[in-house]
C-alpha cells in the first residue's frame, strides 16, 4: 500500500515538474519573462493561432523576397553596380533569415543536437544581409540627391561601424544562447544578455535607417522648393517642360512617402520588440524589410531618370536661350547698327565696327599707310589686312567659316547628351559620382 502511494506521489511530482518546465520554456507572449521565449530552442507552446501567425508571416516574407529577386533580374539590363547588388543581397538575405526561424520555431531539426545550429547559422547570415544590405541600398542612391561628400562619407562610416558594434555582439550572444554545451547558469546569462542586446541593436539600426531616411526627406524637400522656384523659367524655354516637371515632382513625392513609410514601419517593429513579443518581432522583421526593399526598388530606380532629365533640361535651356538672345559672331547688335568682325593675322576675330565700343569707332578702320597713320572712312566691307589678290574686296569666306555661337551651344549640348548615354551604358555608380563631382 505504501509502495503504491509512493509511486503515485512520484508520478504526480514528475508531471508537475514537466508542466512547469513547459510553462517556463514558453511563457505567455507579452509577459515580462517572454523576452527570452524562443531564443533557446523553439516554440513549445500549444497556441494554434500563434503558430498560424508565425507561419503566415514567414511565408509572406519568403514570397516578397522571391518576387523582389525576380523583379531585379528582369528589370536590370546589366547586372552590375552597387545599387543592383545591394538589392540582390538584401532581398536574398530575407530567405535564409525566414527559413532559419521556420526551422527553429517549429523545431524541424532537433535543437538539442548539432543540427540545431543550422537554424542559428541561417538566421544570422540572413540577418546580416537583410539589415545592412537594406541600409546600403539607401546609401547607394543617396549621391543622386546630395552632393555633400561629408554626408556620404559619414553615413557610410555609420553603416560599417554598426556591423561591428551591433551585428557582431548580437551574433556571439545568439550562438551562446543556443549552445548545448553550457551549464544552465551560463546559458541563462547568455539568454539575458541576448534579451538586452536585442533591444540595443534594434534601437541602433532604427537610428541608422532613420538618419538615412531623414536625409532623403530633407534633400527631397530642398529639390521640391528649388524646382518650384525655377519652374516658370524652365517651362518657358523647354518644350513639354510641364510634363517633365510634373514627372519629377511626382517621383519626389513618392520618395517622401516611401521614406515616411519606412520610418513608420521601423517604429512599429521597435514597439513590438519593447513589448517583449520576441516571437512576433522576429518573423515580422522579415516581412517589414521585404516590403521596405520592394518600395525602395520601385522609387529609387526613378532617381536616375530625374538626373538624366535634369541634364537634358539644362542642355535645352542653354541651347534655347542662345538661339533666342545670342547674335552670330559676325553681327554685333547694339543701338547704333550692325558691325562686322575682322580677322587678325593668326585667324582670330576682332570687332571692326562699333557702336562707339567697337574697334576704332563707327564705320572707320585704321589706315595702314605710313604717312597718315590716322583713321580713314573705309567702306565697312573692305579690310586692307585681308587683301589677297583682289584689292577691292576682302576675303569674307574666312569670316563666314567661323563657327556661330549658337552652333557651338548645340555642339556642346550634343556632346553632353552623348556623355549621358555613355554613362547609362557603363558602370552607373562611377559615372554618376564623377558627373556630380563626388569622390
Amino acid at each position: 500500500m505504501s509502495t503504491a502511494m509512493a509511486t503515485s506521489t512520484l508520478s504526480d511530482t514528475t508531471t508537475t515538474t514537466i508542466s512547469a518546465l513547459a510553462a517556463q520554456s514558453a511563457p505567455a507572449q507579452g509577459a515580462l519573462s517572454s523576452a527570452g521565449a524562443g531564443i533557446t530552442g523553439g516554440y513549445t507552446g500549444n497556441s494554434l493561432s500563434l503558430q498560424i501567425i508565425i507561419a503566415f508571416l514567414i511565408g509572406l516574407a519568403l514570397y516578397n523576397a522571391i518576387e523582389l529577386l525576380v523583379l531585379n533580374l528582369v528589370t536590370f539590363n546589366k547586372y552590375s553596380g552597387l545599387y543592383f547588388w545591394s538589392l540582390v543581397v538584401a532581398g536574398f538575405g530575407v530567405i535564409p533569415y525566414s527559413l532559419g526561424f521556420l526551422i527553429k520555431f517549429f523545431q524541424l531539426l532537433d535543437p538539442n543536437a548539432s543540427s540545431g545550429y543550422v537554424a542559428v547559422v541561417l538566421v544570422s547570415l540572413g540577418w546580416y544581409m537583410m539589415i545592412t544590405g537594406q541600409s546600403v541600398v539607401l546609401w547607394s542612391r543617396l549621391h543622386l540627391l546630395s552632393n555633400s561628400r561629408r554626408i556620404l562619407r559619414y553615413t557610410l562610416y555609420m553603416i560599417i561601424a554598426n556591423v561591428f558594434f551591433l551585428h557582431v555582439p548580437t551574433t556571439i550572444l545568439t550562438f551562446g544562447a543556443n549552445s548545448n554545451d553550457l551549464s544552465d547558469r551560463t546559458l541563462m546569462r547568455f539568454v539575458n544578455g541576448y534579451s538586452i542586446m536585442e533591444k540595443i541593436q534594434m534601437a541602433g539600426f532604427f537610428v541608422q535607417e532613420t538618419v538615412l531616411s531623414l536625409i532623403y526627406i530633407r534633400e527631397t524637400l530642398r529639390l521640391l522648393k528649388l524646382s518650384q522656384s525655377v519652374q516658370d523659367d524652365i517651362t518657358s524655354v523647354i518644350e513639354e517642360g510641364d510634363l517633365r516637371q510634373g514627372h519629377m515632382r511626382k517621383t519626389m513625392y513618392q520618395l517622401l512617402t516611401v521614406n515616411a513609410i519606412i520610418i513608420t514601419m521601423d517604429v512599429v517593429l521597435l514597439a513590438v520588440e519593447f513589448a517583449n513579443l520576441y516571437l512576433i518581432e522576429t518573423v515580422l522583421k522579415g516581412v517589414v524589410y521585404s516590403i521596405k526593399l520592394k518600395l525602395e526598388f520601385a522609387v529609387l530606380g526613378k532617381l536616375v531618370q530625374i538626373v538624366v532629365t535634369k541634364h537634358s533640361n539644362s542642355s535645352g535651356v542653354h541651347s534655347s536661350l542662345s538661339r533666342r538672345v545670342t547674335p552670330p559672331i559676325g553681327e554685333h547688335r547694339d543701338g547704333e547698327g550692325i558691325g562686322l568682325e575682322k580677322l587678325n593675322s593668326n585667324g582670330t576675330a576682332r570687332s571692326v565696327d562699333g557702336s562707339g565700343g567697337g574697334w576704332y569707332g563707327h564705320g572707320h578702320v585704321r589706315s595702314g599707310s605710313a604717312g597718315g597713320g590716322g583713321v580713314h572712312p573705309w567702306p565697312s566691307f573692305v579690310d586692307p589686312n585681308l587683301v589677297s589678290g583682289d584689292v577691292t574686296h576682302a576675303a569674307l569666306s574666312k569670316i563666314n567659316s567661323l563657327p556661330r555661337e549658337d552652333e557651338s551651344w548645340e555642339v556642346e549640348s550634343e556632346k553632353r547628351n552623348r556623355r549621358i548615354k555613355r554613362s547609362q551604358r557603363g558602370s552607373w555608380i562611377e559615372e554618376e559620382m564623377n558627373k556630380h563631382n563626388i569622390g
